[in-house]
């Protein structure tokens, strides 16, 4: 850990970590992943006179007291028994970073500006003044001719949050600007004094699954895992009118869009990669707030309640013709996974479950260097945002976007998929630098665009 002042060992002990936010946290100290962002712009449209930044640090300060989470940090990352602590105050003064673009953005193309924002800050850990400073960031990107014009970067460690809490985040962010909050009369605040909420162990007996059946051998993964990493970002941004065509198709062929993406994804990597990549090895998360009990867990929660599953994919099955029975092949086997997780009758399987097997998390990934990966490709899709306010009342919220950091030990490459207020279908790829060529990392992302394209012309 960084040098600080403080002894965080003298803050306010919480509860343990779990095994899915100790997965996190060992990562994080190792530098094997750092964190998760969710990007949001912003709009005040009243005529009225509005002070941005006195506005955005009171709309926080309701925010942190309505989620404990926010005022807490990871301690002993480097040990096998990391725990939650609670920082004494938060000065939101060092929490929040504002900047000016220097060109205005129009939402509905590519945003070099904001992914050399993300780029930097997922390649940045939370380990500068440990102990005084909360783990998350909130970073303000401002129009140049307007600042009432913004984009609000959340990046945060994932041991508090997974991607989900980033919408819940950026939502409650929202609501407390609409209630124009009076302004504050210190910007070094005192956190919540609320319990935190439980982990997932806690909240679920998850039952050891049985161990997968035969699946396909030799799935692509570029290279062995190693470190130092660096990661790269490139977000996609897919227009209203396309991204409307696209969910429009994928319906009336009985499928949904994550299964439809996953497929395009593979007959992308098929086009691009040499012929003896001949398997695909995709990984979907899944939100499983839905199983866990809904009076200790609500959709409006911040935490890390998620789980994930594998696909596979032949070269041979990824033709034009077999499009679409591929996309509604995915779509079952995320049915029957949802299915099988969601029924008591079924034990309710999660995969990871088995997260409980494993003991000190960080052995286990110092043992995973010079091994291969486990997959090709990791899609996370955070649904579509909605928020009744939007449109109305003096802030307008917009488009969103979902990024994270590369992960040493995981896919090749992630891509996190969000729908925004504004209609824009987002898709922000990340990768390790040094995997693969710049050419065929700019190939996977103009490829992924010409098959939306294709699909939605046919």
């Amino acid at each position: 850990m960084a040098t600080s002042v403080v002894d965080v060992h003298q803050l306010q002990k919480l509860r343990p970590l779990g095994k899915l936010e100790e997965f996190s946290s060992a990562r994080h100290h190792l530098g094997f992943f750092l964190n998760v962002g969710i990007s949001t712009s912003y709009t005040y449209e009243s005529d009225g006179p509005t002070d941005l930044r006195e506005s955005i640090f009171s709309a926080l300060s309701e925010v942190i007291q309505h989620h404990p989470i926010l005022s807490t940090i990871p301690v002993d990352e480097d040990s096998p028994t990391p725990y939650f602590a609670r920082l004494p105050k938060i000065n939101l003064e060092d929490a929040v970073v504002f900047t000016s673009r220097q060109k205005s953005f129009d939402g509905q193309s590519e945003d070099p500006e904001l992914d050399s924002l993300l780029e930097k800050q997922h390649n940045t850990n939370f380990k500068a003044h440990y102990g005084s400073l909360p783990f998350w960031r909130l970073f303000i990107l401002s129009d140049p001719e307007s600042e009432n014009k913004f984009v609000a970067s959340f990046i945060y460690h994932h041991a508090l949050g997974d991607g989900a809490s980033g919408i819940v985040f950026q939502k409650h962010f929202y609501s407390a600007l609409m209630a124009t909050p009076l302004p504050l009369k210190s910007k070094i605040i005192s956190p919540p004094t609320m319990t935190l909420l439980l982990n997932l162990e806690l909240l679920h007996p998850l039952p050891i699954p049985a161990p997968p059946s035969s699946t396909p051998s030799n799935p692509w993964t570029a290279g062995l895992i190693h470190v130092p990493m660096r990661t790269v970002i490139q977000t996609l941004i897919i227009p209203k009118d396309l991204t409307s065509q696209f969910l429009h198709t994928c319906r009336a062929r009985s499928t949904t869009l994550t299964s439809t993406l996953s497929v395009l994804i593979a007959r992308t990597l098929a086009e691009v990669l040499p012929l003896d990549a001949r398997v695909f090895k995709g990984t979907i998360p899944v939100n499983i707030r839905r199983f866990l009990p809904r009076d200790r867990v609500t959709d409006d929660d911040m935490g890390v309640w998620i789980d994930t599953m594998p696909i596979y994919y032949c070269r041979e099955n990824l033709s034009v013709e077999t499009l679409w029975k591929e996309a509604q092949r995915t779509r079952d086997v995320i049915s029957t996974y949802l299915a099988s997780s969601g029924q008591p009758s079924s034990g309710q399987f999660m995969n990871v479950a088995r997260m409980k097997q494993r003991g000190d998390m960080r052995e286990l990934f110092l043992s995973m260097v010079g091994q291969e990966r486990d997959s090709t490709f990791e899609i996370s899709n955070l649904g579509v945002v909605k928020v009744d306010e939007a449109g109305s009342g003096a802030w307008k919220m917009g488009g969103f976007g979902f990024s994270r950091s590369a992960f040493a030990a995981g896919a090749v490459f992630s891509i996190g998929v969000i729908t925004g207020c504004d209609g824009c279908l987002n898709l922000g790829f990340s990768w390790q630098e040094g995997m693969m060529e710049r050419k065929v990392t700019r190939s996977i992302v103009e490829g992924v665009s010409a098959e939306i394209e294709r699909v939605v012309g046919q």
